[in-house]
C-alpha cells in the first residue's frame, strides 16, 4: 500500500529463516531425529486504513449525537487540517495516517514505543526417538517453543498523533509425548501415549493518548492539549497512558489411544480416547500513568483517573486468578472400502479449546459499573474500590463441541480422476469469540453456534499434460444462541450500558451468522506442462479463488460486512532434470480485498479495514543436489 502522509510504502516486508535437521542411527532399532527452525520477522507499517469515514458533521450530529468529546475533538482536527481525508481513504491501496511518528518523520517517533510495524523471532526446536521393540514402536516427541513479538499499532488510523498501543509478548513452551504403535496388519492395531506441556507467556502493553496531538490541538484551540480543556486547567498534562502486564503460565497433561479393528478387509472401526487436564494461573495488573510524573510511572492523579475510567472503561487492577478443567474426549469412526476405488466413511468426535483469561486492558474490576468513576477529588485509590477482584468478562470458559462428518474418497476414470466428498455438522457450546473492545481484541463465549456444510474437491489428470482441479463449499454457521454481543457504535450512542444488566437494549445475534464463515468458497486450478526438444520441460499454472461475502466482528455490523471476491494467481517457468526456475503472480488482477473491518477507536461512526495483499509478482530459483 502506498501510504501518501509519510510518501513511502506501507507494509513491508523482510523475512528470513532457516531449518535443520539431523538424523543419527546408531543401531538398527533406533532413530534419533533432530530439527530445528528460526524464522525472524520484520513489518515496517500495516495494510490497514480507513475507507469508511464519516465526514459528514451533519450526519454525525444525527447518528452519534452523544458522542464522546474525543471523538468530537478528533472529527474537529480532521476537518480542519486533513478535509481531503475521505476522498483519499476510498483511493485503492492508499493509507493516510501517521503510524505515531506525528507530523514529521524526520523528528522521531511522536507518541508510543515503537513506529507502526512488528518485530518478531521464532525458535522451534524438536528431538524425535523412535525404538523398534517386538510388540511395536515406542517414539518420544520432545518440543520446544519461543519467540519475541513487538508490536506498535496506530489505532487511531488516521494522519494525527492521537492514540498509539505497543506490545511486547514472549512466549516460551516445553511439551514431551510418549507413545506406543503397534506393528499393524493385525485384526486390532492401536497407539497409546501421554502428552505433558507447559508454557508461559507475558504481554507488556501500553496504550497512549495524545491530546496536544503533536502541536495541532494548540493551533486550533489554543490550549495545550483536549484535557487543559476538559478540566477547566486543572490537569495540563499532554498524554496519558494506560500500562498492562499480563503474565498467563498453563500446564497441561493428557493420556490417549486410539484402536482400530479390522473387522473385514473392507471395513473399519477406529475408536479413541483422550482425557486431558490443564491448569492456567494469571497475573495482570495496570496501572493509569501521564507524561507530567512520566508514562512508566503509576499516577492516581484524580482527571487522568477520571478520564481513563469514564471515557474508556480502564481503570488500575491487579488480579491473580488460576482455572483448572479436565475432559474427556472421545471419538469413532466407520471406514468401508466399498469398491476397489471407493471408500466411504462416518464419523463422530468431540473435542474442546479451554478457556483462559481475557488480556484486554479496557475493563472494569468486578466491584464497578462499566464507565463509571468510583473515586471522589482527593480520595486514595486504595479507598475507591478492590483492584484485585475481576468482572465476570475476565475469564472465559472452555468451547466444547460435537463434530459429525460423513464422506467418501473416490478413484474414477480408471485412475484419471479423484472425487472426495464430505458433509459435516458441528455443534460448539460456550462458543469463544474473538471481539473488538475500543483499542484491542478481547474474548467471550457465545452461547451456543450451529454449523453444517459440504465440501468437494476434484481432481482430474485429463491429459498426460493437462491437470485441472475444483474444490468448492457450502457453510451454513450460525448463533444458535448469542444474547449478549457486542454492540454497535449506533447503539453505544443510544445506550452506551447496552448489552449490560445496566443497559435497556441489547444486541442478540441468535439466529445470525458466526464470524469470517462464507456460504461459498470455491477454487479452480489448471496445471499443463509441455516437453522441450532438449530434455526440459515448460509449465504454466494457475488458480481462481472465490470468497463469499461474511462477518468480520462479533457485532456483525451491516456496515463492516465483507464483500464476496475472487483472485486470480499465475505460475510459468522452466525446469530441467534438478532445476527449476519459475516467474509467479498472486492476485494479478490486483483486486483490493478488505479482510477485516471494525469501529475506528473513539472516532465514533467511523470505520478501518485490514486489506489482503494486492498484486504480488516474482521470480523463484530451484536447484537440488
Amino acid at each position: 500500500m502506498d501510504n501518501e502522509f509519510l510518501d513511502r510504502s506501507e507494509g513491508e516486508i523482510d523475512e528470513t529463516g532457516f531449518r535443520l535437521t539431523t538424523v543419527w542411527q546408531p543401531g538398527d532399532n533406533l532413530n534419533v531425529n533432530f530439527k530445528y527452525s528460526n524464522t525472524e520477522y520484520e513489518r515496517i507499517g500495516s495494510p490497514s486504513t480507513t475507507t469508511l469515514y464519516l465526514d459528514d458533521p451533519a450526519e454525525r450530529d444525527r447518528l452519534f449525537p452523544n458522542r464522546s468529546a474525543f471523538a468530537s475533538i478528533g472529527y474537529a482536527l480532521m476537518d480542519a487540517f486533513f478535509p481531503d481525508f475521505a476522498e483519499i481513504g476510498n483511493r485503492e491501496f492508499v493509507v493516510y495516517k501517521d503510524n505515531g511518528y506525528g507530523n514529521s518523520i524526520t523528528d522521531g517517533q511522536g507518541i508510543g514505543q515503537y513506529p507502526d510495524g512488528s518485530d518478531e523471532d521464532y525458535d522451534n526446536f524438536a528431538l524425535t526417538v523412535d525404538y523398534d521393540l517386538p510388540g511395536g514402536t515406542l517414539t518420544s516427541v520432545t518440543g520446544w517453543s519461543e519467540y519475541t513479538f513487538i508490536d506498535g499499532v496506530d489505532v487511531d488510523w488516521l494522519p494525527l498523533q492521537f492514540i498509539h498501543r505497543d506490545d511486547v509478548q514472549d512466549f516460551e513452551q516445553f511439551s514431551q509425548e510418549f507413545r506406543f504403535v503397534s506393528p499393524g496388519g493385525e485384526f486390532f492395531d492401536y497407539v497409546v501415549g501421554g502428552y505433558f506441556e507447559k508454557s508461559d507467556l507475558e504481554i507488556d502493553r501500553r496504550v497512549t493518548i495524545d491530546l496536544n496531538a503533536d502541536g495541532l490541538v494548540p493551533q486550533l484551540l489554543g490550549v495545550n492539549s483536549l484535557f487543559t480543556l476538559l478540566t477547566g486547567g486543572a490537569y495540563p498534562a499532554n498524554q496519558l497512558a494506560r500500562n498492562h502486564y499480563h503474565q498467563q503460565d498453563s500446564e497441561s497433561w493428557a493420556l490417549f489411544g486410539q484402536g482400530t479393528f479390522n473387522l473385514r478387509d473392507d471395513l473399519r472401526l477406529t475408536l479413541g480416547l483422550r482425557y486431558t487436564e490443564e491448569q492456567k494461573d494469571v497475573v495482570s495488573t495496570q496501572f493509569v500513568s501521564d507524561d507530567l510524573t512520566g508514562l512508566d510511572n503509576p499516577t492516581e492523579n484524580y482527571f487522568a483517573l477520571f478520564i481513563e475510567a469514564t471515557s474508556f472503561n480502564t481503570y488500575p487492577f491487579d488480579y491473580r486468578e488460576s482455572r483448572k478443567t479436565d475432559k474427556w474426549i472421545p471419538s469413532a469412526t466407520l471406514q468401508w472400502d466399498a469398491t476397489e476405488n471407493s471408500m466411504l466413511y462416518a464419523s463422530f468426535s468431540q473435542g474442546f479449546k479451554s478457556g483462559g483469561f481475557t488480556d484486554a486492558d479496557d475493563q472494569e474490576p468486578g466491584q464497578l459499573d462499566a464507565g463509571s468513576s468510583p473515586c471522589a477529588p482527593g480520595a486514595p485509590l486504595a479507598e475507591c474500590y478492590d483492584p484485585t477482584v475481576p468482572n465476570d468478562e475476565f475469564e472465559f470458559e472452555d468451547e466444547e463441541v460435537d463434530a459429525f462428518e460423513i464422506g467418501g474418497k473416490h478413484t474414477l476414470l480408471d485412475g484419471s480422476m479423484t472425487l472426495n466428498w464430505a458433509a459435516f455438522y458441528t455443534v460448539y457450546d460456550n462458543l469463544q469469540t474473538s471481539i473488538f473492545k475500543g483499542i484491542s481484541f478481547g474474548v467471550t463465549n457465545a452461547a451456543k453456534s450451529e454449523i453444517k456444510g459440504l465440501e468437494l474437491d476434484v481432481l482430474w489428470q485429463a491429459t498426460d499434460r493437462l491437470r485441472l482441479g475444483i474444490n468448492a463449499a457450502w457453510l451454513d454457521a450460525s448463533y444458535d444462541s448469542f444474547e449478549n454481543a457486542p454492540c454497535t457504535a449506533i447503539q453505544l450512542d443510544v445506550d452506551p450500558a447496552c448489552g449490560t444488566d445496566l443497559g435497556f437494549t441489547d444486541n442478540d445475534l441468535s439466529g445470525e451468522s458466526t464470524m469470517f464463515a462464507p456460504e461459498y468458497t470455491a477454487s479452480f486450478l489448471a496445471d499443463y506442462n509441455h516437453p522441450l526438444n532438449n530434455g526440459l520441460e515448460a509449465f504454466v499454472s494457475g488458480e481462481a479463488n472465490y470468497r463469499d461475502d461474511f462477518e468480520p466482528g462479533g457485532d456483525n455490523d451491516p456496515i463492516d460486512t465483507m464483500d464476496s471476491y475472487s483472485k486470480v494467481n499465475l505460475r510459468l517457468g522452466l525446469r530441467g532434470e534438478n532445476w527449476e526456475l519459475m516467474a509467479y503472480g498472486r492476485n494479478i488482477f490486483d483486486k483490493e480485498v478488505f479482510v477485516q473491518s471494525f469501529d475506528t477507536p473513539v472516532l465514533a461512526g467511523t470505520h478501518s479495514q485490514f486489506i489482503d495483499e494486492g498484486r504480488i509478482v516474482g521470480v523463484r530459483a530451484k536447484y537440488s543436489f
